[in-house]
């Protein structure tokens, strides 16, 4: 499928009208005065901003009643607040890990936020120009298990559509959407299975920083469900950014799941399904769709890669090791 050129996007003051100057006025708090406003990329809900001042930066984000990058689909604006339900949850909840809400303007379905990306590149950026090391993904790992502990009593409805409708919605557009049979069977597995609680449910590349620490933005997909669904979709983004040098996952996979997990031993079917979540999620973001996904990989290796995906969706069971070893499979070419 190939995608038709964007229209030009509007600017901050044609997004904000009257309610820019109050919007600014939050950002100074932050960065004192304002010296030049930059447009991000990445999301594709939200327009997204960077204020630089002389004492930091600020993100504004803007909803509006369609997608910033994929304006063929209609959403509700005041579904911003959501996120901010989110963020505030999450920012008390785990600490240090979250950006801060420093104001948030419902008519202009507008929020101000604390800039976690300490030196203004998404963790997507860093992975077009070098691989992850072990010692990132042991830090991502052991960072989601804190997260999912220290969240996992919080009763909270975060979506104003409710939780279970909007987690099914994921599953339609994530993993329903590609008609398999064992991934339709897997989105009924995750829902019936116990403890069910909040789950970030978008934890890709371009929503973290792992500059030092561990920092997650963009909640817009929090919902309550199982929390290996968070673990299999950036195990997923994991491969795929690792195409074209698959020796390195040797190391790279093991971190992740050592840092998550521990020294527990997980269960056998819980995993078989993560990695069935992992599978689908490959397939999102490889498969053509009308949700953009700019990959710095060669496309012959993500085209096979894809395939041989589906592939192992015939013929289950699917584990973790033979998703990572399909992946050197495919830059060898066999």
């Amino acid at each position: 499928m190939t995608l038709s050129p964007l229209p030009p996007l509007p600017s901050l003051p044609m997004l904000l009208g009257q309610h820019q100057d109050a919007v600014l006025a939050d950002c100074r708090s932050r960065t004192g005065d304002i010296r030049a406003i930059q447009r991000l990329t990445g999301g594709n809900v939200s327009h997204v901003f960077r204020a630089h001042g002389g004492r930091g930066t600020a993100i504004i984000k803007v909803r509006q009643d369609r997608f910033a990058r994929i304006p063929s689909l209609e959403t509700d604006p005041a579904l911003i607040a959501d996120e901010r339900r989110a963020l505030r949850l999450y920012a008390d909840a785990a600490p240090g890990h979250f950006p801060h809400v420093l104001g948030f303007h419902r008519q202009a379905h507008a929020m101000v936020l604390t800039d976690v990306f300490s030196d203004g590149l998404n963790y997507h950026q860093h992975l077009a120009r070098r691989p992850a090391t072990p010692e990132e993904m042991t830090r991502l790992g052991r960072a989601l298990r804190a997260i999912h502990q220290a969240t996992r009593n919080i009763r909270t409805q975060i979506r104003s559509q409710g939780d279970a409708w909007f987690r099914e919605h994921t599953f339609d557009y994530c993993l329903r959407a590609h008609g398999h049979e064992t991934l339709n069977a897997a989105c009924e597995q995750m829902a019936a299975q116990p403890g069910q609680q909040l789950i970030l449910g978008d934890l890709a590349p371009k929503n973290m920083s792992l500059n030092g620490g561990v920092a997650l933005c963009d909640l817009d997909n929090v919902h309550r469900g199982w929390p290996l669904y968070d673990v299999g979709y950036v195990l997923a983004h994991l491969l795929i950014h690792h195409l074209a040098c698959p020796d390195t996952l040797r190391t790279l996979v093991p971190a992740l799941l050592r840092g998550y997990f521990g020294a527990e031993e997980p269960d056998e079917t819980q995993t078989r399904l993560m990695a069935t979540v992992t599978a689908g999620v490959i397939l999102y973001r490889l498969a053509p769709s009308l949700v953009p996904y700019p990959l710095n990989q060669p496309a012959a290796l993500t085209d096979r890669y894809r395939d041989r995906t589906r592939e192992l969706l015939d013929s289950p069971p699917l584990t973790v090791p033979i998703l990572l070893r399909a992946v050197g499979a495919q830059k060898d070419g066999s």
